[in-house]
């Protein structure tokens, strides 16, 4: 029994790698979450616009501990391009995740997440996720729309709340807000099977950061996840931002039931 729970644990934490930000809710109350947020769905979109401080072509790659120990796996984000999609601007922000030996030659983890977030909203457009870890292999696709009448093809479309983004596309809207004129934001997220909000919270500034890719001035931002609006108990997760015009996550760290993630910059470029 210990055996296995270990083995669980394991394989909670390299998922946890895959994708930092993803929080996992149990189906029946994902569905009544959907259901509750279809209903609310009569307000209309709020327009806005951000000032993006990510160029197309960025290319970031970190190196992911866990539980303190040698480094598990790599995670390689993305914005990949911007182009139409159906007939709205949008980014496309991709993320690789793979595990590396020595962990590899216990549990093989080769994952990746894809975003296509509006332009100008960078509300969620569609979320993927293609998952190959061991002998599990799953695809997602999970197009998203505040309004009943978006339409794309046969696809059918999750109804979600305006302003809900995806786990993947939920990094960049942190690194688009500014947290100088508003220390605290909060942000609806669904993934196609959990939906969820995430409190963010300024927690210092000008922060001394030290990881692979240098060292940094950055703003701390600890992340409370909730779900049916209770917190989940016993996650806590914390991002830096460098404080350069990149706004660059240079840290991303969790505290979670199955150990702790550090996940840190090691090469940033185009």
């Amino acid at each position: 029994m210990q055996t296995r729970a270990h083995t669980c644990r394991f394989r909670a934490g390299l998922a946890a790698l895959s994708l930092l930000l993803a929080v996992s809710v149990p189906a029946g109350q994902a569905q009544k979450t959907r259901r509750a947020a279809e209903k609310k769905i009569a307000r209309p979109p709020a327009e806005s616009s951000f000032t993006v401080p990510f160029p197309f072509g960025e290319h970031l790659e970190y190196a992911a501990q866990w539980n303190h120990v040698v480094t598990a796996a790599t995670l390689k984000l993305d914005v990949a391009e911007r182009r139409d999609f159906y007939g709205r601007a949008a980014w496309h922000f991709k993320a690789l995740a793979r595990t590396i030996d020595p962990v590899r030659m216990i549990y093989t983890l080769d994952d990746q997440f894809d975003s296509y977030t509006d332009a100008a909203t960078l509300d969620s457009l569609q979320y993927e996720a293609y998952i190959r870890e061991q002998s599990k292999q799953e695809d997602l696709v999970v197009p998203m729309a505040a309004s009943p009448h978006a339409a794309r093809g046969n696809a059918h479309i999750f109804l979600v709340l305006p302003g809900t983004q995806d786990p993947l596309g939920l990094m960049y809207r942190l690194r688009a807000h500014d947290w100088q004129k508003e220390p605290a934001v909060e942000i609806h997220v669904f993934d196609g099977r959990s939906s969820y909000d995430v409190q963010a919270r300024r927690e210092s500034a000008g922060v001394p950061v030290a990881v692979a890719a240098g060292n940094f001035l950055a703003t701390r931002v600890a992340l409370r996840v909730l779900r049916g609006g209770q917190e989940v108990p016993n996650l806590k997760i914390w991002a830096s931002f460098s404080e350069d015009a990149a706004r660059t996550p240079v840290l991303i760290e969790a505290e979670a039931p199955f150990g702790t993630v550090r996940a840190e910059l090691t090469a940033r470029g185009k």
